[in-house]
């Protein structure tokens, strides 16, 4: 790992590669420029929304495990988004694109969405800092790629919608937060410890890009 920075910060430059690929990937240019054909869409939004009841699990957890009321706080207010504002796009999405009943709540996974789940669920079986250690990388690329598309405005709200959601300042303000919180909750570990985080991160930013690709298979 990177020395002279913070483990988060060392973790992202390590991962430089699979970041950049994963905040610059088709997917994502082709849905801020409003272009992203729907059926890449609706794949996407089927796939994501069948872990999104795990992620939000895992803040559960995040909350349960924080050692400060500041930290419980922080992810008690990103359930609530997770819950609301989150939730209500996915169903008006299904709506809209006609996604059937069996597939907005029993989908057939691709492999890509299973190790999404085998991760989340891994990280749940550990300490504070193995559930920050995938929390982080897979909020921090939807700021960084969302951030980069936000001013391009695309008009359908199933495009500019998602890009919003992770473009406000309030999203990176918790971002950052978690940042802080991983920082934090490593510098308990051991280096065994700090090497399960670091593969953990690894891990997830690999994904990101994968699902990204598996979009168009």
């Amino acid at each position: 790992m990177t020395a002279g920075f913070s483990l988060s910060a060392a973790l992202r430059f390590d991962n430089h590669e699979g970041w950049v690929r994963a905040t610059s990937h088709r997917f994502v240019q082709e849905l801020g420029s409003g272009t992203l054909d729907d059926r890449v869409l609706r794949g996407y939004l089927v796939q994501d929304y069948a872990f999104v009841g795990t992620l939000t699990s895992l803040v559960g957890l995040a909350i349960a495990r924080a050692p400060t009321m500041a930290g419980k706080r922080l992810f008690a207010g990103f359930a609530a988004v997770l819950t609301s504002d989150e939730n209500t796009y996915f169903e008006r999405c299904f709506d809209s694109l006609g996604v059937p009943p069996a597939d907005r709540t029993a989908p057939v996974l691709w492999s890509e969405s299973q190790q999404f789940l085998d991760l989340l669920i891994a990280a749940g079986e550990g300490g504070y800092a193995d559930i920050l250690s995938v929390l982080l990388p897979a909020e921090w690329i939807y700021l960084d790629w969302a951030s980069a598309e936000a001013a391009k405005a695309p008009v359908r709200f199933e495009h500019a919608e998602w890009i919003h959601l992770h473009a406000v300042p309030a999203f990176a303000d918790f971002v950052n937060a978690v940042a802080r919180e991983f920082d934090a909750a490593t510098t308990l570990l051991d280096d065994a410890g700090r090497q399960r985080v670091a593969d953990r991160f690894r891990a997830m930013v690999e994904l990101e890009g994968a699902f990204f690709d598996a979009t168009y298979r």
